[in-house]
């Protein structure tokens, strides 16, 4: 879903709501020095990312284990934090309490003014309007190796790229060893922009390639080579690692979701109502100001 950024009070990331946990919620996913990581926990912080930003855990990241091991480094540090005693400096105590003011509002103004703005039905709607949004494909893990037939004959291209897979033959038959031979062939001999990191693609989904190569993608086992495969500009041979099959999102995942999605198109309405509260709060309050005192 292409979402647009709330600006001003509410560029606060979303949290999912509690009534979105499941009994899932309760399992533990991991264990830092005592500390207990449940899934609901990890869900939250997962859902308050940024699309972009899980889009990039998905595609090389390692998905959202990748993002719970990261979380644990961030956990140690702070846990060393607090016995440390940083925490109790006085000048990080000013900046926790000025942290935890503007997350307040950010909240209030999200959530009970928002809310003024966004119905259940609204957002339910857009759901059912709009599946596409909210479905992932299936995927596979690759890795490629390519011979350009744009810098040579394709005969001779074709010839290249046969005797790479045949130096990889002794290996087909165990996964690991022919993940390594095809990563160093790949760093060795292909042309394509991936060859330094071993051909890896990463999680592709197969659509989004030339036809051939997609086809090619999606009848590998993972743990397989394939044979040569023509497509624009030369030759490849491609690696199955994973697969990772066709998913839709919950209505309970997408909701918030949607609902920011939703409440950024109202921003100016909350801003006139959050600037109308204030100014009646002003109003109906006792408030002076020391002017001689601000500078």
């Amino acid at each position: 879903m292409k979402r647009t950024l709330l600006t001003l009070v509410l560029a606060l990331a979303t949290a999912l709501p509690a009534a979105a946990q499941t009994a899932d919620g309760d399992k533990v996913v991991a264990v830092v020095n005592g500390e207990k990581i449940t899934r609901a926990r990890l869900d939250r912080l997962w859902n308050r990312m940024s699309e972009k930003m899980r889009a990039q855990y998905e595609k090389s990241g390692g998905g959202k284990l990748g993002f719970l091991n990261n979380y644990i480094g961030k956990r140690l540090l702070l846990q060393k934090a607090v016995e440390s005693g940083f925490e109790k400096n006085a000048e990080v105590q000013a900046e926790l309490e000025a942290a935890k003011e503007s997350a307040l509002f950010d909240l209030y103004v999200r959530d009970a003014i928002g809310g003024q703005f966004v119905e259940e039905s609204e957002i339910r709607e857009f759901y059912d309007n709009n599946p596409d949004d909210f479905r992932t494909p299936e995927r596979v893990k690759l890795r490629t190796i390519f011979v350009s037939a744009s810098t040579r004959p394709a005969a001779e291209a074709r010839v290249q790229a046969g005797r790479i897979m045949q130096s990889l033959f002794d290996t087909k038959t165990d996964p690991e060893k022919l993940t390594a031979a095809f990563s160093a062939a790949a760093r060795e001999h292909s042309e394509h922009d991936s060859a330094a990191n071993g051909g890896d693609l990463g999680w592709v989904d197969a659509s989004t390639l030339d036809k051939r190569v997609g086809d090619a993608a999606l009848a590998l086992r993972p743990g397989t080579m394939s044979g040569l495969i023509e497509a624009e500009g030369g030759f490849h041979l491609l690696l199955a690692e994973g697969r990772q099959p066709e998913t839709v999102k919950t209505y309970e995942d997408a909701r918030a979701g949607i609902r920011e999605f939703l409440l950024s198109r109202q921003t100016q309405n909350v801003m006139d109502v959050v600037n109308k509260t204030t100014n009646d709060l002003r109003t109906s309050s006792k408030v002076t100001v020391y002017t001689d005192n601000v500078n």
